[in-house]
Order: C-alpha cells, then sequence, then structure tokens
C-alpha cells in the first residue's frame, strides 16, 4: 500500500521543528507531502493528488455527484476551519460570520436529522476512508488538548 512506499516523518504539532517550514511547507501546516519533487499540503489539493499518483481504492465516491459533494464540503469545512482557529488564537473575529456562511453552505448538505448523515454512510463505504480514518476518541482527547478543554 501507499505506506510501504512513503515515509512518514512525525511532526510534534505544538513545537514544529524550524526545518519543516523552511524545507517543506512554508505555510507550516501539517500534513504535507512531499513526492516527485513537489509539496502537497492543502487538504484536497493532498487528497486527490494522493488519490491520482498512487494505487490502491480511491479516497473520493465513484459516483461523480456524490465525488462533487465531497470536493463542496472539504473547501468549505477549509475555509471554515482557517477561519474559526485564527479567532481562537486571538487572530480575528470572523468567527460569527463563518458559521453563519457555514450554516446557509451546509443546507444544500441536509439529508436526515443528523449532520451529513447519508454522507457519513457512503463515507464508511469507502475502503480508502476506512483504511485511512482516526479513531474518533483519539480526535476529541486532542482537540480537548488544543482547546484547553482539560
Amino acid at each position: 500500500g501507499l505506506q510501504d512506499k512513503i515515509k512518514l516523518v512525525p511532526i510534534d504539532l505544538k513545537n514544529r521543528p524550524t526545518w519543516y517550514k523552511e524545507n517543506v511547507y512554508p505555510p507550516n501546516k501539517v500534513p504535507a507531502l512531499e513526492h516527485n519533487n513537489e509539496v502537497k499540503g492543502e487538504s484536497l489539493d493532498l487528497i486527490k493528488y494522493i488519490d491520482s499518483h498512487f494505487e490502491g481504492p480511491s479516497l473520493f465516491p465513484d459516483d461523480p455527484a456524490k465525488k462533487q459533494f465531497a470536493d463542496e464540503l472539504l473547501s468549505y469545512i477549509d475555509s471554515f476551519y482557517k477561519t474559526v482557529t485564527s479567532s481562537f488564537n486571538g487572530e480575528g473575529t470572523e468567527a460569527g460570520i463563518a458559521f453563519d456562511n457555514i450554516e446557509t453552505a451546509l443546507t444544500k448538505f441536509e439529508d436526515g436529522p443528523f449532520f451529513l448523515g447519508q454522507f457519513s454512510l457512503e463515507m464508511n463505504k469507502n475502503e480508502g476512508y476506512t483504511q485511512t480514518r482516526c479513531d474518533p476518541k483519539e480526535i476529541v482527547e486532542s482537540y480537548k488538548k488544543r482547546f484547553m478543554v482539560i
């Protein structure tokens, strides 16, 4: 699989090494992938690159409409995340606007009583997703630590 073709380098998110920003990915975000002298680091670009350059199950749905849905959803989430995390860090006051924008944008994704219910069910059928997803408990713990809830 892909894990046999790339070298994983763990990065301490709270204390990122200077070499990473200087030599790998100047925006200093993780994850990033360096392959064939190209570096990809934005989530959607990275997923598309992996899908098109490596063998294995696709990280996107096969159905074109569902793929477009995933593209849109990831782009909304990426811009929302940037705005909200910068406001947590005291770097902006646009979080309220971001919440309003994401709420409006996500109304087109309503498909039942649960947020992204059908999308979540579809993602769990995607082999690429199930092989790479994180344990939800680990994600919650990570966010608790990051935002000093514990």
